[in-house]
């Protein structure tokens, strides 16, 4: 009841002109370039099918325990549900068996995030060691691809697709495990793992078939793994994106409120624009640490990359579809709900100084630590210039905000899915 009643009041001092919100709107497109999500290129049955295959093909971890969708399960839309992903040695995934178990599994010190989307997005993983320049072509990866890949690879989702079968946490396992952990090389590892896949006869002739005349490598894979993510992930038909293409009563009355406050006083525009309502930027917005972070405890985010003092503690802006049915958020899983992330924004000071880790998770064998405090005081003076530290939202004002993201932003498909 005080919920409606909260609305009922924001909508009251909107005097109800849908005209001049809509008129609002309108220029808010214009302004921050807003667009309905492009399709991904046209469907390839056969090629659909290999990559849900290898989507789903344990042969590509070191000791053949793990696949990308133990992380990324389509059922779970995408995500593990927990703040910080399990890797090699967990087990289960949250609709079969209660939740992944770490077990004998590695804490991944970040977010595992959804894959919706991904298929025209130029930048990847949270520190965006994974980039591809959409005029030239060029490749920006962890360590050098070999000069065939990039002709193979497409596109940043692919080459995405190719690291995570390295990581000795994620799926390569431990040295003296396996002969893919052992290699010497990451261009041996990624040998080893082709030629399991090619004793694999339907594999190889499938492979062979698609990518005619080429010499097979493990790109050819990844190029396969990303096009099935491509297909079976594209999930943009909401509300939001209906209202882009011109359909001014797709979006509800308290949603255009929402988003009225989000471009507005909000001031999320500022990095939510575009196609994907990011603009692929990199900025550190006080996110209370917990887990075990990249470096004692810690993650210094896109510094870690560059070596550039202004991104210290900066991660990558996501896109916002689908935001509602991915919890939790931000890199490292830190707020379990919308609600919370709207209120870190509203007072980042408060909520970073005052955050309170519930560690109630029986996902962990080893316990999962947080928050680490002694960071606070310096991502408090780095704090991304972008930012407004004090928004001072009213309750009516959260809860709109709320409404556009979740029922404004979701795939028709999952609306039924929000709580």
């Amino acid at each position: 009841m005080k919920y409606l009643l909260s609305i009922f009041l924001l909508i009251s001092t909107q005097s109800f002109a849908t005209s001049n919100l809509d008129l609002k709107l309108q220029d808010y497109i214009r302004t921050f370039n807003l667009k309905p999500l492009s399709a991904p290129s046209e469907f390839n049955k056969k090629l659909f099918i290999l990559g849900r295959e290898f989507f789903f093909e344990k042969n590509l971890s070191g000791n053949k325990n793990i696949n990308c969708a133990d992380c990324h399960h389509p059922r779970t839309m995408t995500v593990d549900k927990l703040p910080l992903s399990l890797g090699e040695g967990a087990v289960g995934i949250e609709i079969v068996s209660g939740g992944r178990k770490q077990e004998q599994g590695k804490i991944i010190p970040r977010n595992s995030p959804a894959l919706f989307n991904l298929h025209n997005q130029p930048i990847l993983f949270w520190d965006g060691r994974v980039q591809v320049d959409l005029m030239t072509g060029k490749f920006t990866t962890p360590s050098d691809l070999p000069k065939e890949f990039p002709g193979v690879l497409k596109n940043a989702l692919a080459a995405q697709a190719l690291f995570p079968l390295l990581s000795h946490e994620e799926m390569r396992g431990e040295v003296g495990t396996n002969e893919v952990a052992n290699a010497k090389s990451n261009e041996e590892a990624w040998d080893l793992l082709l030629q399991r896949i090619l004793t694999n006869e339907s594999y190889k002739a499938n492979l062979t078939e698609l990518f005619s005349g080429e010499k097979l490598s493990i790109a050819h894979v990844a190029r396969a793994i990303a096009y099935f993510q491509e297909q079976a992930f594209f999930a943009a038909d909401t509300n939001f994106d209906r209202y882009l293409k011109g359909d001014l009563g797709a979006l509800t009355e308290v949603q255009k409120i929402g988003m009225d406050i989000f471009f507005s006083k909000g001031q999320c525009g500022k990095c939510h624009r575009g196609e994907h309502l990011t603009d692929f930027s990199f900025h550190n917005i006080g996110v209370p640490q917990i887990g075990p972070g990249k470096e004692n405890g810690d993650d210094f985010g896109r510094y870690s990359i560059t070596g550039n003092k202004e991104d210290l503690y900066a991660f990558r802006v996501p896109g916002l579809r689908n935001v509602a049915v991915t919890a939790p958020y931000m890199h490292d899983g830190a707020f379990e709900t919308l609600e919370q992330v709207i209120e870190h924004y509203d007072d980042i000071e408060a909520s970073l100084l005052d955050y309170l880790f519930v560690n109630d998770y029986t996902n962990y064998t080893s316990e999962l630590s947080g928050p680490l405090i002694m960071t606070n005081a310096n991502k408090l003076l780095h704090l991304s210039p972008k930012l407004k530290k004090n928004l001072h939202f009213e309750e009516a004002e959260e809860d709109a905000l709320i409404e556009f993201l979740k029922g404004g932003l979701t795939e028709k498909r999952f609306v039924e899915l929000i709580k």
